[in-house]
């Protein structure tokens, strides 16, 4: 088994920053592909009533901030957003010293690159007409689906410890900023490299999910989620690009 098959907060960042801007361009849809997997299930646990817990309530979540630190190598992104519960959400991510703004609105989603980060990117003629610009995208179209998935709160708990190889634990109650906490925790050992998830759920009251930690010796993520409250009202930026047809 490769090291650590399960990475879905540095996977999710890297294709959230990478993947889809190569290309931006409307698409044809990819042929579909039938896969056949055989999988054991294991037994429930503890930790895995909070991870439920901690699910079920992301779920209903007004809306929250969103601030983490993701790391592959020299690749760092920096992560600022606020999102709803519905999936509509805004911020930012900066890669590599680009600032790139985010939104979703409804069934679309906008990102604003500066014209550096195209050029590095994407094609010559790409970063000519779209650095500095909203781009307006269908949020259903699979190569955003990163973007996607970091602006709903419940998908991205939901698949951090999607893969994971060994039975989780949980500990707790212990403190975190002033307010006990369980930690939900997925560790393994490949070749004598240790690797480590680990989500903070509130211990006391709603469920909701107060930090992730993931570690492995090549990639470290850290996402802080506060400021859970009332829905906030997401705008249409000006004058967008339109490719989501």
């Amino acid at each position: 088994m490769p090291l650590r098959a399960r990475r879905p907060l540095v996977a999710l960042a890297l294709a959230l920053a990478l993947g889809a801007w190569a290309g931006v361009a409307p698409a044809a849809a990819p042929a579909s592909a039938t896969t056949t997997t055989t999988t054991t299930t294991p037994a429930f646990t503890l930790a895995d009533t909070w991870l439920l817990k901690a699910i079920g309530s992301e779920a209903k979540v007004g809306s929250v901030h969103i601030d983490g630190t993701i790391t592959q190598g020299t690749t760092s992104i920096s992560l600022s957003l606020v999102v709803n519960g519905d999936g509509e959400g805004g911020g930012t991510l900066t890669l590599s010293g680009s600032l790139i703004r985010l939104k979703r609105v409804g069934p679309l989603l906008y990102f604003n690159a500066p014209k550096k980060f195209w050029v590095a990117h994407a094609p010559a003629a790409e970063a000519r007409s779209y650095g500095g610009k909203w781009i307006e995208v269908s949020a259903l179209d699979a190569r955003f689906s990163s973007f996607d998935q970091f602006l709903n709160v419940e998908d991205l708990v939901t698949a951090v410890f999607q893969g994971h190889s060994t039975p989780l634990t949980v500990s707790g109650p212990r403190r975190y900023r002033h307010q006990p906490v369980m930690i939900v925790a997925d560790t393994s050992t490949v070749q004598g490299k240790t690797s480590t998830g680990r989500m903070y759920v509130a211990a006391r009251g709603t469920s909701f999910v107060l930090k992730i930690v993931d570690r492995t010796p090549t990639q470290s993520g850290t996402i802080l989620f506060s400021h859970y409250t009332k829905a906030v009202s997401i705008t249409i930026p000006p004058e967008p690009i339109n490719l989501a047809s």
